[in-house]
């Protein structure tokens, strides 16, 4: 009874193109019926036609016509299964990058609480010490936390559940807010911020919230992946309907190859080993996804060894 109600699940195309949550005309299952329907059809037409016209030269048009179309369906069909093969090396990246992403504070925890418990390190457990445990025990605890939002923010953005509440604030003192929690980081590796704006900045119009994040995203990422002594410029100007905010490094750089994966989610670039930086590789795609839903766009300009710029624009209050 088992095997007959998967037999009719496969037959069940619709049903199969939901469970995957992608349309019937990307479905494979859909495709390779259709492609069959039309070889049939096309087979019978041409027998037909060819019977009742017996010039080769028409015959020779119809075979031309019936195989461009199989020709366009096929092509469907392997663009239908490329997709298949890039969500499954998404997965497959995904479980990688995450299971190394709560590892690794895991372990720090573990590490931590067994300090914390273990009787023969009494020397260990004055106020200061324990002090220092449960500080390393809660930075991370929000590591993981921080990991986890990230992944239900991209689940949203795929479903098309994210819900953005605009409203109309300073783009500049959101900025400086932002150096100002990352400025200690910043300072570890000898690197200089700079801040600078065009003296009158009308106000932009978004999700302040989510805008909030998209500069932690770029500023982390800047920071990061700047050499020691290295300077990062930030820059806002607007026009009359948007703001435009630009973040430049001079860091590491992104390599060519690896431009046009940029903004795709769990992927990070071939120079991330070098730099031994940590990250999930969805940073950038939550990014420019809530910058394209709030009405602006996000792009970027980089050269291995010679630094990147980032930059995005936000419509202003009307």
């Amino acid at each position: 009874m088992e095997n007959g109600g998967n037999w009719y699940d496969s037959l069940n195309i619709k049903k199969t193109c939901s469970k995957y949550k992608i349309s019937i005309f990307q479905c494979p299952q859909f495709l390779f019926l259709l492609m069959g329907i039309l070889i049939i059809i096309a087979i019978a037409t041409t027998y037909e036609i060819a019977k009742a016209y017996r010039e080769p030269e028409i015959a020779a048009l119809i075979v031309l016509v019936v195989s461009a179309v199989i020709f366009i369906v096929g092509q469907v069909i392997i663009n239908s299964f490329e997709k298949v093969a890039i969500s499954s090396l998404a997965k497959s990246e995904f479980i990688s990058i995450i299971s190394h992403q709560l590892r690794s504070p895991l372990s720090a925890i573990k590490w931590q609480i067994n300090m914390l418990t273990t009787d023969n390190m009494n020397e260990t457990k004055s106020p200061e010490n324990i002090k220092g445990f449960l500080g390393t025990i809660y930075e991370q605890n929000e590591k993981m936390i921080k990991s986890v939002n990230d992944l239900l923010e991209v689940n949203r953005i795929e479903d098309e559940d994210l819900i953005l509440t605009p409203e109309s604030f300073s783009l500049l003192e959101l900025t400086q807010k932002v150096i100002d929690e990352y400025q200690e980081s910043a300072n570890i590796g000898n690197i200089n911020i700079f801040l600078q704006a065009v003296p009158i900045l009308p106000q932009a119009y978004a999700d302040l919230g989510r805008i909030k994040r998209v500069i932690e995203h770029l500023l982390d990422n800047a920071v990061k992946y700047s050499l020691n002594g290295g300077k990062i410029s930030i820059n806002i100007e607007s026009s009359e309907k948007n703001i435009v905010w630009k973040i430049a490094d001079e860091g590491a750089g992104i390599p060519y190859e690896d431009k046009k994966r940029v903004f795709e989610k769990f992927f990070r670039s071939k120079n991330v080993a070098r730099y031994k930086t940590s990250g999930t590789g969805i940073g950038l795609f939550i990014a420019k996804s809530i910058v394209r839903l709030s009405g602006g766009g996000m792009d970027f300009s980089s050269s291995e060894n010679n630094g990147s710029t980032f930059w995005f624009s936000l419509p202003v209050k009307k």
